[in-house]
């Protein structure tokens, strides 16, 4: 019996010790997955967006703003004027200058025609004396003599209305300014002829609100074009077909990148000065159709701000209200703020099922 009891305290002993071997790994296994689960669980960033007032507002550090590369800039002040838009056509003077070679011709052709009628005048008063002198000159030939004054008187009469009518047309196409010019051979005209000076008809959009043409303008090819300056010349009798609005006679000295036949954009200066400030289109991002910038709210908190898009200036957009040249706007990074706006944050406490 004693033998046989020796034999199982080994046993047991090999069992319990497998056992607390079986437990200890159970355990250290157990512990193990517990660290992995706390490794894997997400770590929860701060929230950076808080709602103060009726404004979202986002917070930032100043470490993250260096490490995301977030710059600012001071707005520029603007003093600005509402613009009135119209188009116009640098005219190609083809026609103009016909019409001042039919001018000489026509005036060389009066000239011509009243020497003659006074030559031949002349020369019948002198045969009618002669032929009441005691018949000195025949009859015939008096006859003849007043046959070339009346037909001299004709083709004045003739050459006379042929002028007229040239000149009514003239003014009907160009106006009485220009007709001037044409017919008197001004210094205006001698600009134009030898391009020096270029002519720009420029027409207005049928509802704008013009009786008059400024008397400067500025004219630039295309939206990016350089401005160019311009003066009134005089109303335009006709119209552009295209546009069907009050057209006005522009001259603008002749430059590099100004040709006949091109189409020019016209920005005409109406209204009240406005003072204001201008967003840099780098400042601007888009979200839903909207145009927005990230103001400046303390050292490191921003506000996003709508701005109209309705008066686009150089390199941005004018703001007359809301906005001052004090504002300070993030002009590289903005969309990151709006990123950061956007996405889902988490609440201060713990998710629920956490404690489960």
């Amino acid at each position: 019996m004693k033998q046989r009891s020796v034999k199982i305290i080994p046993a047991i002993l090999a069992l319990a010790g497998v056992a607390a071997l079986l437990v200890w790994g159970f355990m250290e296994g157990r512990k193990e997955q517990a660290m992995e689960a706390e490794r894997e669980r997400p770590v929860k960033a701060p929230s950076r967006v808080s709602v103060q007032g009726n404004e979202v507002v986002i917070t930032i550090d100043q470490a993250t703003l260096e490490k995301s590369a977030i710059t600012l800039a001071p707005l520029a002040a603007l003093s600005h004027r509402g613009e009135q838009r119209a188009t116009g056509t640098v005219l190609q003077l083809a026609e103009f200058m016909g019409a001042r070679n039919g001018y000489v011709a026509a005036k060389a052709q009066l000239e011509k025609a009243r020497a003659l009628l006074a030559a031949s005048r002349s020369e019948y008063e002198r045969l009618k004396l002669l032929n009441a002198d005691n018949r000195n000159v025949s009859d015939k030939a008096l006859q003849a003599a007043e046959a070339a004054w009346r037909a001299d008187e004709a083709t004045l009469q003739g050459a006379t209305a042929s002028l007229k009518a040239l000149n009514g047309s003239v003014r009907q196409r160009w106006g009485g300014v220009i007709a001037g010019w044409l017919f008197e051979g001004s210094p205006a005209f001698d600009r134009l002829a030898q391009q020096k000076d270029l002519l720009i008809q420029v027409t207005f959009p049928p509802d704008a609100p013009v009786t008059a043409g400024p008397r400067s303008i500025q004219v630039q090819t295309g939206e990016e074009g350089r401005p160019i300056a311009a003066r009134l010349v005089s109303p335009a009798p006709v119209t552009d077909p295209r546009i069907q609005g009050v057209s006005f006679f522009y001259a603008a000295a002749a430059q590099p990148g100004l040709l006949p036949g091109m189409n020019v954009v016209a920005r005409i200066p109406v209204g009240p000065t406005l003072h204001g400030a201008v967003v840099p289109s780098s400042a601007v991002v888009w979200w839903q159709g909207k145009a927005w910038a990230y103001l400046q709210r303390g050292s490191d908190s921003f506000v996003r701000r709508e701005i109209p898009t309705s008066v686009p200036v150089k390199d941005g957009f004018f703001v007359a209200a809301g906005l001052s040249p004090e504002d300070r706007v993030v002009v590289s990074g903005a969309q990151l703020l709006l990123s950061e706006e956007s996405r889902p944050q988490t609440s201060g406490g713990e998710e629920k099922g956490d404690n489960d």
